[in-house]
């Protein structure tokens, strides 16, 4: 009888979607427990107290279906979200008072609709818990000793079931032990499109969709096997072809030790599958765009250390273009204003001091065409007048000026440059600017005692320029970024002038003309500028 109200009991969990159900007796604040189906027993009586304060609250608020809210007022750390509660027996002989309470971690599972849907098997389940009382008092006791009456558990049974099959959402079955049909419910027939008549003597295996037969088959045999129930999902075909996914839960009946038969329910999950598989998807989705914006976020912090980065640079350019258009001025200011206060001034110094003026006007010349160079060349306004010359004849007319300078300055100076003509197509005023410009920043950097070295060669398809010196270089962390606007690389301690567009200038012609330029330096050893430009050969 007891594993009659635990199947019973089971059969209730599954109908309900119960995650733990109990059957107890309740007399005079004291609660034993019958019969429960769930993970967690009750055998050591650690649910007892929550029993009680669950039967006294049903009783307070008149309400058999127990909320999240109520059942945190009995127990703050449970894990329960809905309870239902009723009583299924009152004995009063005796003051006792049977109960059914199913519990759910899930809010809302217990609703009016599922629990008309629950009332058939509850009352049975009465009726057993009757004949269970009984029993025990042998009130049922037979001239053989027999505790209950076979017919009447069958009785039970029969009720049992026939309410469970007609009450039941889901496709209920009896299987013989080939697997064939041998009881089947309408609603659950109707699932698969037929007749429950239709599928009776059929094979269970014939609606089993092709790539689940071998798994279902041994999921058969082990449910034949084994003495408890065993859950699992599989795919049934409907008599339109239609594929529906369903979580069964299955066990066999057995005479003897044998088996018999296999009794089961099977939930349609094809819409859960469904949400499931959706939910994937969304996740996969939701870990791309996360992904995505990592890298957007990123990226952004990149733009906003590079514009922060950019916005130092312009400051200090903005700096640096001052102080150098400021000492020009007022070299010119100061020389003009010298010159015109004083009338009696000797010729040989007037001289002097307008050569001075003369020489602050053409770097002030040179400094604003700079800046309006490089603009041109930003904007992609720039032009190249390109002719034919000779680019050793251009080198020689470079150098030659900085040779008194050099001099001047302490510095030696070794040329190699071949004495044969060497014609190249190209913009020569502009070329000349970028030989200049290099020169001029190996003589800047260059401390007295120093050595500069030009060495010119005609290559197979290039005209190769290296310029070396033996100045202040250029440290590791800042050759990265000398060829950026607004970028001033200084040794440190050097205080040389200058706007650090000199060699943003030169790039940007040498790319102009599809050259290359390099530039090898170490801090306080030198520096060393390659530059190649194509070639072109006169016929």
């Amino acid at each position: 009888m007891v594993n009659l109200l635990k199947n019973t009991m089971e059969i209730i969990g599954k109908m309900s979607g119960s995650s733990a159900g109990y059957l107890y007796k309740y007399t005079s604040n004291y609660v034993e427990t019958i019969s429960y189906f769930g993970k967690e027993g009750n055998e050591n009586g650690s649910l007892n107290n929550f029993f009680l304060d669950v039967v006294e609250l049903i009783l307070t608020k008149n309400n058999e279906i127990i909320d999240h809210e109520l059942l945190k007022e009995l127990n703050s750390k449970n894990k329960w979200k809905s309870a239902f509660a009723r009583k299924i027996w009152n004995d009063a002989n005796n003051n006792e008072q049977y109960y059914l309470i199913l519990l759910s971690p899930k809010a809302n599972n217990f609703t009016r609709t599922n629990l008309t849907t629950l009332s058939p098997v509850i009352e049975t389940l009465g009726q057993e818990v009757i004949t269970h009382i009984s029993a025990l008092k042998g009130e049922l006791n037979n001239t053989d000793g027999k505790t209950v009456d076979d017919d009447l558990l069958n009785k039970f049974s029969t009720n049992l079931f026939k309410g469970f099959m007609e009450g039941s959402g889901d496709l209920v079955f009896i299987l013989d032990k080939t697997g064939c049909f041998v009881k089947v419910n309408e609603y659950g027939a109707a699932l698969l499109d037929y007749d429950a008549a239709d599928l009776l003597g059929m094979h269970l295996i014939e609606l089993v969709s092709t790539r689940h037969k071998i798994g279902f088959s041994r999921a058969m045999h082990r449910i034949l096997e084994e003495d408890k129930l065993h859950s699992f999902e599989s795919s049934l075909i409907s008599k339109f072809g239609n594929e529906i996914v369903f979580g069964f839960s299955c066990r066999a009946f057995k005479e003897d030790g044998q088996p018999v038969g296999i009794w089961g329910i099977a939930k349609n999950i094809t819409d859960l599958k469904r949400y499931e598989e959706k939910i994937d998807e969304l996740n996969n989705k939701l870990i791309e765009c996360e992904r995505i914006i990592t890298i957007e976020r990123q990226r952004s912090q990149r733009q906003k250390s590079i514009l922060s980065e950019l916005n130092r640079m312009k400051n200090e350019f903005i700096s640096n273009i001052s102080h150098e258009l400021r000492t020009p001025l007022a070299s010119i200011i100061g020389f003009s204003e010298t010159i015109a206060s004083d009338p009696n001034m000797p010729e040989e110094m007037r001289l002097e001091f307008n050569e001075i003026i003369l020489n602050e006007g053409k770097r002030l010349a040179k400094l604003i065409n700079d800046v309006l160079d490089l603009s041109k060349i930003e904007s992609g306004q720039i032009e190249l007048n390109k002719t034919e010359f000779d680019i050793i004849e251009l080198l020689n007319e470079v150098v030659e000026p900085y040779k008194k300078i050099i001099e001047g300055k302490g510095l030696s100076l070794t040329t190699e440059i071949p004495e044969e003509k060497l014609f190249l197509k190209g913009d020569k005023e502009k070329i000349n600017r970028v030989f200049g410009s290099i020169i001029n920043n190996a003589v800047k950097f260059t401390n007295r005692g120093g050595r500069i070295k030009i060495t010119a060669q005609a290559l197979y398809k290039e005209f190769e320029v290296i310029i070396s010196d033996t100045g202040a270089g250029i440290h590791e962390k800042d050759l990265p970024f000398i060829f950026q606007k607004f970028y001033k690389a200084l040794a440190p301690g050097s205080d040389v002038p200058g706007t650090g567009l000199g060699l943003v200038f030169v790039k940007q012609i040498v790319d102009l003309h599809k050259g290359f330029i390099l530039i090898s330096s170490e801090l306080n050893k030198g520096t060393s500028v390659v530059i190649k430009f194509p070639r072109e050969f006169k016929v």
